[in-house]
């Protein structure tokens, strides 16, 4: 699985190499240059090839908003359909982790493979009213 890259290292006023870009975002040199293909603006007119650092943190925080995805209350994420759905039956199981939180194990209506979301405990009044929630009170990690 790719590792989400944060462009809080990236300093906005300065400028950087493929090599030290690479290095602060502790990502490999190739990884950096794939992304000028992918839109990253490089300042390519000389040898050593720069990036701004403010061109570098808009590429990574426009490439993290593309990968987002909004889901509707009533919906899962299902990591094998790689796409939000309902669950099969609007049937959820509720496993508690602690006394405030839980998540809901159900399965996909698409390809029926279980599908995870993590809620508060509070909030299970309020999804009730669009799951039918079968509570398992083992406390699982």
């Amino acid at each position: 699985m790719a590792k989400r890259v944060s462009a809080r290292r990236v300093r906005k006023h300065r400028h950087y190499t493929y090599e030290t870009a690479a290095d602060v975002l502790d990502v490999s040199v190739q990884t950096v240059r794939a992304w000028k293909a992918e839109g990253l603006t490089v300042l390519a007119d000389r040898k050593p090839h720069y990036i701004l650092g403010e061109a570098l943190i808009e590429f990574l925080t426009r490439r993290h908003k593309n990968r987002s995805v909004i889901m509707a209350a009533d919906q899962f994420y299902c990591f094998t359909c790689r796409a939000p759905h309902k669950p099969f039956g609007m049937m959820v199981d509720y496993v508690s982790i602690s006394a405030t939180r839980g998540r809901l194990v159900a399965l996909c209506e698409a390809c029926e493979r279980p599908c995870h979301r993590f809620v508060s405990a509070s909030s299970l009044g309020e999804l009730r009213q669009i799951f039918e929630i079968a509570t398992s009170n083992t406390a699982q990690a």
